[in-house]
C-alpha cells in the first residue's frame, strides 16, 4: 500500500515515559476536610489490596493510613469443600495471576504506614491507638477479636473484611456460579453485610466470565476489586451511600449461589469450553474485513440487520477493521486499522471507495506503538483525527495538513492512562471523550469514562457519573455516536463472549456535564452466517453504512475489489507508487 510522502519538519514522536494522569473522577476544586480511613492488616495483604493502596494516592480526597499488625503475618484461611480446593490446586500449577497470593506491604508515598501493634494488643490500647488517629472509617482484615472495639473509634464505624475478599478458596468459589452455568457475563459487586438488615449495595459491575478456568475466573474479578473499594469509599466521603448507623459491618464480595459438587463440576464446565475452543481456533478464520451497505433503509437500533452487504478485503496479506467513514469532495473516504501477519502493530490506512472498486491511498498514520480505532471529523473547517494508541497512554488529537493523507498532530486530549476506542461527540456546545479504561489494571473492555470539555483541543475534565457505563456487555465504544429518528445512539461492543463479538446500540437518554444516562436497543451479530463470528465497529456516512466482521465471507457474497494503483492522488499529489508491505500476526487490541 502506498505512503504519503514523510513530513521532515514533523517526525514520528517518541513514546513518552510517565505522561501525566488525567484524573478519571471529579477532584475537590476547594480545601476540604480528607476523608480519613485506617488500615488495620498483616503485613502481608493480598496482592488486591496492596494495588488498592498505590491507587489510593491519586485521589486527594482521601488520607489512607496503615496499622500494621505484627506476629500475624498471615491472612486468616478457613476449610472450604474438598472438590473446589482440588480443582484450584490443579488449576494453580498455571500461576494464573496474584490477586489473592499474599505479598508484603511496604510504605510509599502519600500513605502513612504506623509503627506495628502486637496482634495480642490489649483491646482498650487498641481502641485508644486507632482513636488517636481520629480516622472517618476503620477497615479491618484479620483480627476479628477487635472489630467492636474499633467501631466506635471511626464515625463510620468498622468495616471487618470478608473471607472472600482475603481467602484465595472461598473467593474461587464466590464466583464459581456462571462457570457453571456456561453464563458469558458475570456480576462483580462488593456489599457491606450488617447485623440485622439486607446488605447494602457498594459498587458493582459485569465483567467477562473465564469459562476455561474457576482461578482466572477468580483474579480477572480481582483486578477490578481495588477500583470498586475506591468508589464505594468515593461515595461514602461525598454521602452518597445509604449505610446505616452500625458500629460494625462486613465487606464481601457478594457470592454467587453453588451446590453440593461444585469442584467436579466447574472442572468439567472449563474442560469442555477449552477443548471447544481449540476446535473453534482450528476451524475459524481471525481475518477481518468491511462490510459496505447502500442503498437501503439506514439500520434500525431496535432490530439491527446487515445481511444485504458488500464484502471489502484488503489486498495481500493484510487486513482491515475499525472503519470510519467520510466524504469529501464527492469522494467516500474509508480511514481502517491495518495489519497483516508478522509484524506487532497496527496502522492506520486510508481507502477511496469507488462504484466499481476501493482503491487503497496509502498509510496515513504510523507510529513505534500500535494505533487503531480511526475516527475522523470536521470542525471549523478543518478536518481532525483521533485513534487508539493505549499503548502510548494517550488520546492523540491530530490535524489534517493535506487531507486525506497528511496529519499533524495538535495536541492530547487526555494522557496517563490506557485509554481504547476513544470516540468525539459534540452536544450542546461542549465535546464529549467517551473511552474504555482498566482502572486498576483490569480488562479494557468493562467500564466506560466520559470527559468534558468547552473546546476541541479540551482541557478535558472527568464526568461526575464515571464510570458511566460498568458493563463487559455495552461499555466499550464501537464507532460514532448518530442520530436516528430522533434519538441519539451509542454503538458499543460486546465482549462478553470474547472481544469483538457484537455490536449493541444504546440510546443516549441524558448527556450534559452533570448527567449521563443511556439504555441498550439492539445487538448486531453475525449469527446470520456461519463463516464470521465477531464484529466490533459500526459507521455511516452519506447514506453508506460500514461494520466490520471476523471470519470467512459467504462464498456467494458481493463484494468490492481493491485494487492498488499507480499515479499521482488528486488531493496531495503524492506519488501513489508501490505497496504496503508490513505484516501482522494478530489483531493488537489493548
Amino acid at each position: 500500500m502506498n505512503r504519503a510522502p514523510p513530513l521532515p519538519a514533523d517526525p514520528p514522536p517518541a513514546v513518552p515515559s510517565r505522561p501525566a494522569r488525567t484524573p478519571l473522577y471529579v477532584m475537590p476544586t476547594e480545601p476540604a476536610p480528607r476523608f480519613k480511613v485506617v488500615l488495620v492488616a498483616p503485613r502481608r495483604l493480598p496482592g488486591w489490596l496492596l494495588r488498592f493502596l498505590e491507587l489510593a494516592t491519586e485521589h486527594p480526597w482521601l488520607e489512607l493510613v496503615v496499622l500494621p499488625i505484627a506476629g500475624e503475618s498471615e491472612v486468616p484461611t478457613h476449610p472450604t469443600p474438598l472438590d473446589v480446593r482440588a480443582l484450584l490446586a490443579y488449576e494453580g500449577r498455571r500461576k494464573l495471576g496474584t490477586g489473592l497470593a499474599l505479598v508484603e506491604a511496604t510504605p510509599q508515598d502519600g500513605i502513612a504506614f504506623e509503627l506495628a501493634i502486637p496482634h495480642d494488643l490489649d483491646t482498650a490500647e487498641m481502641r485508644a491507638t486507632v482513636g488517636a488517629l481520629r480516622p472517618d472509617l476503620v477497615l479491618l482484615v484479620g483480627a476479628a477479636h477487635w472489630a467492636e472495639a474499633l467501631g466506635d473509634r471511626a464515625e463510620w464505624g468498622c468495616w471487618e473484611f470478608g473471607r472472600n475478599l482475603t481467602d484465595a478458596v472461598e473467593a474461587a468459589q464466590a464466583l464459581l456460579s456462571p462457570v457453571m452455568r456456561g453464563e458469558v457475563a458475570t456480576a462483580v459487586e462488593l456489599q457491606l453485610h450488617h447485623l440485622d438488615r439486607p446488605p447494602t449495595p457498594l459498587a458493582a459491575g459485569w465483567s467477562s466470565t473465564c469459562r476455561a478456568s474457576a482461578s482466572a475466573q477468580r483474579e480477572r474479578a480481582f483486578l477490578r476489586m481495588p477500583g470498586l473499594l475506591m468508589r464505594s469509599l468515593r461515595k461514602l466521603a461525598n454521602g452518597e451511600l445509604p449505610v446505616p448507623s452500625q458500629r460494625t459491618a462486613r465487606l464481601q464480595l457478594a457470592p454467587a449461589p453453588t451446590r453440593w459438587g461444585a469442584g467436579v463440576l466447574t472442572f468439567a464446565r472449563t474442560l469442555a469450553f477449552r477443548l471447544a475452543t481449540r476446535r473453534r481456533a482450528r476451524s475459524n478464520d481471525e481475518a477481518w474485513h468491511i462490510l459496505l451497505r447502500q442503498g437501503a433503509a439506514p439500520i434500525d437500533p431496535d432490530a439491527p440487520d446487515i445481511r444485504q452487504s458488500t464484502f471489502l478485503s484488503a489486498p495481500g496479506n493484510r487486513f482491515w477493521a475499525d472503519p470510519c467513514l467520510t466524504v469529501h469532495a464527492g469522494r467516500r473516504l474509508l480511514f481502517v486499522e491495518q495489519w497483516a501477519e508478522g509484524d506487532t502493530k497496527g496502522v492506520i490506512a486510508c481507502v477511496e471507495l469507488a462504484e466499481t472498486q476501493a482503491r487503497p491511498l496509502g498509510v496515513v498514520l504510523e507510529h513505534p506503538f500500535h494505533l487503531s480505532y480511526p475516527q475522523v471529523f470536521r470542525w471549523e473547517d478543518q478536518w481532525y483525527l483521533t485513534v487508539e494508541s493505549g499503548q502510548d497512554k494517550c488520546v492523540r488529537l491530530y490535524r489534517a495538513e493535506a487531507f486525506p493523507l497528511r496529519w499533524q498532530h495538535v495536541t492530547n486530549l487526555v494522557s496517563g492512562w490506557g485509554f481504547v476506542d476513544p470516540t468525539l461527540h459534540y452536544h450542546d456546545h461542549r465535546w464529549y471523550l467517551f473511552a474504555n479504561v482498566g482502572e486498576s489494571g483490569g480488562s479494557s473492555c468493562d467500564e466506560l469514562f466520559l470527559f468534558v470539555a468547552e473546546r476541541l483541543e479540551g482541557p478535558y475534565r472527568p464526568h461526575p457519573a464515571n464510570p458511566v457505563v460498568n458493563d463487559v456487555r455495552r461499555a466499550r465504544p464501537a464507532g460514532r455516536l448518530f442520530q436516528r429518528d430522533g434519538r441519539l445512539v451509542r454503538p458499543a461492543q460486546d465482549c462478553a463472549p470474547r472481544y469483538g463479538a457484537a455490536v449493541v446500540f444504546n440510546e443516549v437518554l441524558e448527556l450534559s456535564p452533570t448527567h449521563y444516562r443511556e439504555r441498550p436497543l439492539g445487538r448486531l451479530d453475525t449469527r446470520w452466517t456461519s463463516g464470521l463470528d465477531g464484529c466490533h465497529t459500526y459507521n455511516e456516512a452519506a447514506g453508506v453504512e460500514v461494520l466490520d466482521a471476523r471470519g470467512t465471507p459467504p462464498r456467494n457474497c458481493d463484494r468490492l475489489p481493491a485494487v492498488e494503483t499507480t499515479g499521482v492522488d488528486e488531493a496531495t499529489g503524492s506519488d501513489a507508487v508501490g505497496a504496503y508491505r508490513k505484516v501482522l500476526p494478530v489483531l493488537a487490541k489493548t
